[in-house]
């Protein structure tokens, strides 16, 4: 397995996975600029970015490439596997067809199949984690992250403030570098699914940025070794949902238990709009009701996407799966305090082999 490292736009985080990944984006929930850390980065050596002073906002290109998937009933088992199988998985394999070079520092471009592939896994997992699946792809975002992923490459290395001595350096790269979540040792689909994933990354950063609630474009620059997805500005109106039942992941109902999607070890999140956390717990059961041990329990930093709290599975495997049969697992997350209220959440994840 390869190391992998994420670091975040605005705060670069650390994050072990079975391939290095980085990104960067910006702060919290604003409408046109992102309010809070940047983006984070994976990579073998991650960082940890500062907060900008003045986030970039992305200009709209002249073409934009428009993403778009239907929302699904993820209660539906049947209809989950089907997503899963014909719309989510066949984006892993489209070819990159990258153009570029290290040798004469070529940015290059990826193939318009392979960009979309990308978008199409953004949208995948936020459908998966019930948000829209409407987030689009910026053209001139895109060609700026390009440069930053060619630096990433030919560095071999992650930073969301690349210094001007970096072999390939360009100041738009490293703008979209400041500006973006970042990944070293996987590119396209398999980057955005290590941002999901975001083992080692404390902040959950780059997770909290592709399933931010406002999200409503990206940028994507992909070379053989590193991706830089741009998460700042593009922002759009929260769907209204969000406010009654946050964004989970694993999300509610049906989860496909593949190294693609989700994984019960994985950390666990729970994530609402300008929600408070300090004062909230977690209990989670198996399928039987037997409560089980949690840890890591907590409100993470804010300024990556929407306020978020994580913890982890700590019971033995034994105690909860039930694999290759289904495994349902039962989460109760108390004294969420939303204003001068306090919410609680419950939900239920079955997590099934596709």
């Amino acid at each position: 397995m390869k190391t992998t490292t994420v670091f975040p736009a605005a705060r670069i985080l650390a994050t072990v996975l079975t391939a290095m990944v980085a990104g960067c984006g910006g702060g919290s929930s604003e409408s046109s600029k992102p309010s809070g850390q940047p983006p984070t980065s994976v990579g073998t050596t991650p960082t940890t970015p500062t907060t900008p002073t003045t986030p970039t906002t992305p200009t709209t290109p002249t073409t934009p490439s428009t993403g778009g998937l239907a929302a699904i009933n993820t209660n539906s088992k049947s209809e989950v596997a089907a997503f899963y199988n014909k719309t989510m998985l066949p984006a892993f394999s489209v070819p990159m067809q990258w153009t570029g070079s290290t040798q004469g520092c070529v940015a290059g471009t990826t193939s318009a199949e392979y960009k979309a592939a990308v978008l199409n896994t953004v949208n995948s997992f936020r459908v998966l984690a019930g948000l829209p699946g409407n987030v689009s792809l910026n053209l001139t975002t895109s060609a700026k992250a390009q440069q930053a992923a060619l630096m990433m490459e030919a560095n071999s290395q992650l930073s969301h403030s690349p210094p001007s001595s970096w072999n390939c350096y360009t100041a738009d790269g490293a703008t979209a570098a400041g500006s973006s979540n970042l990944a070293l040792g996987n590119a396209g689909p398999n980057a955005v699914r290590a941002y999901i994933v975001d083992s080692g990354t404390p902040s959950l950063g780059h997770r909290r940025w592709v399933l931010y609630s406002r999200l409503g474009e990206v940028g994507t620059g992909d070379t053989t070794r590193a991706n830089t997805l741009w998460v700042f500005g593009g922002t759009i109106a929260a769907p209204a949902s969000v406010a009654e039942t946050g964004v989970a992941w694993p999300s509610r109902g049906y989860m496909p238990w593949t190294s693609k999607v989700a994984d019960p070890s994985h950390p666990w999140s729970f994530s609402l709009p300008g929600a408070d956390f300090s004062g909230a717990s977690v209990v989670m059961s198996n399928d039987m009701g037997k409560v089980l041990s949690v840890s890591n329990v907590g409100a993470l930093s804010n300024g990556y996407g929407d306020n978020t709290m994580s913890w982890k599975l700590a019971a033995d495997a034994s105690e909860w799966s039930r694999s290759p049969a289904d495994t349902k697992l039962n989460v109760q997350i108390r004294d969420v305090k939303v204003g001068a209220q306090f919410k609680n959440f419950d939900y239920s994840v079955t997590f099934f082999v596709p």
